[in-house]
């Protein structure tokens, strides 16, 4: 599905709230609060950020942000921001998510989610092995003329849940005729009925076929604005009409619901895969998989903020090199790393959920957007039922 984040009215308001570059002082005036403060870029100053997260913006907040504006770093607006600044309250913190542990269940152990299988030769080339990510699946839309297709991605998280992007279910490209109806797992190549691969021994080996699985509910997180820029809480789950048993090649890949794998990742490699556009086609025939590096979300709004859209703690940034990037027809696929849990057990994690990036894909220093996920299993969990 075709991810756009073109400049918007909303970089007009923000931008527009900050027209007036004022000497810079450090301490600075603070004329909202009435006392002193730093100077600092907007998204350093929580108390005055979250402001730009809870849109439409309010006259008086509006007011608030002008009298605060204490100059510019770069594009970026700088305000004097209070010496005992803090952060949201917990309530605005979970108007954008918050990570906390959680579990149920209804969702499997670790003996059975991300469990890796064959080789895994992650650090070969771009094409997977046939049961690599065995997770993976394709979402099946129907559009207008009666015809079927893939636009989107997921993950199976248990015998009857897929994890996606909210913008896959209700998005404002999302043409009003087309109608989600299914998902694909098991798929490896499009182009082939049947998939087999030769073996380092010279051997064939052939999956077995992929199974197609109507959804009777989609559920899109009810606090996703699709005509939001900064597509905050794209994040969403499809119910399949029956449960899927699982195989060396249909498996859930794990949440990452306690402490430990719970974290920050910047810095760090993580990977994505999916059937996305490639340099030479709109669409791979084969699962493909890519190593990205884990940006900070201070580094990636530098970036974001000239496109008029501000990422938040909801978030996480990867990628950014030339040419390599999660792409269109990847939506909704996963962000993923291969860790140890609690319990020392190794195994594979979903960290984001593919949200949206720069157009055209693998723009340098312009890393993709994902949803991060460990702030949304609590609300994950709330949605599951037997």
């Amino acid at each position: 599905m075709e991810r756009d984040w073109r400049i918007t009215a909303f970089s007009i308001v923000l931008f527009g709230l900050f027209t007036i570059c004022l000497t810079q002082s450090d301490p600075c005036p603070n004329p909202p609060y009435g006392q002193t403060g730093d100077c600092k870029v907007l998204t350093e100053c929580e108390s005055l950020y979250h402001i730009l997260k809870n849109r439409p913006i309010k006259a008086a907040d509006a007011n608030k942000l002008r009298q605060a504006q204490c100059g510019f770093e770069g594009t970026l607006p700088k305000v004097c921001c209070p010496l005992d600044d803090r952060p949201p309250t917990t309530t605005q913190q979970e108007s954008y998510g918050s990570a906390k542990p959680a579990d149920s269940n209804l969702l499997p152990s670790t003996d059975i989610c991300g469990v890796a299988t064959l080789d895994e030769k992650i650090l070969g080339g771009n094409a997977t092995e046939l049961d690599e990510f065995p997770w993976m699946c394709l979402v099946e839309y129907e559009r207008d003329n009666r015809k079927h297709g893939f636009y989107c991605g997921g993950v199976l998280i248990n015998n009857r849940y897929i994890l996606t992007a909210a913008h896959c279910v209700k998005g404002k490209d999302l043409p009003k005729s087309w109608k989600l109806v299914g998902v694909r797992l098991g798929e490896y190549n499009l182009d082939t009925e049947e998939d087999c691969k030769l073996t380092a021994k010279g051997t064939n080996i052939c999956a077995p076929a992929p199974i197609n699985v109507a959804v009777e509910e989609k559920i899109a997180h009810e606090q996703y604005n699709p005509n939001d820029p900064n597509q905050y809480h794209d994040i969403a789950l499809l119910r399949l009409s029956r449960p899927v048993t699982f195989t060396n090649y249909v498996r859930p890949i794990c949440l990452p619901k306690t402490s430990a794998t719970q974290g920050e990742y910047v810095g760090k490699n993580l990977f994505v895969a999916g059937w996305g556009k490639t340099e030479t086609r709109s669409e791979s025939n084969i699962k493909l998989k890519l190593k990205i590096p884990v940006k900070s979300n201070r580094e990636c709004s530098r970036t974001y903020t000239q496109a008029g859209v501000q990422v938040n703690s909801g978030q996480l940034c990867a990628g950014g090199e030339k040419g390599k990037d999660s792409c269109r027809g990847d939506s909704g696929g996963p962000l993923m790393t291969f860790t140890v849990n609690e319990d020392g057990k190794p195994g594979w994690y979903i960290i984001g959920v593919v949200s949206f990036g720069p157009s055209p894909c693998g723009m340098e220093n312009w890393p993709g957007v994902y949803t991060r996920v460990e702030n949304y299993v609590q609300w994950i969990v709330s949605k599951l039922r037997p």
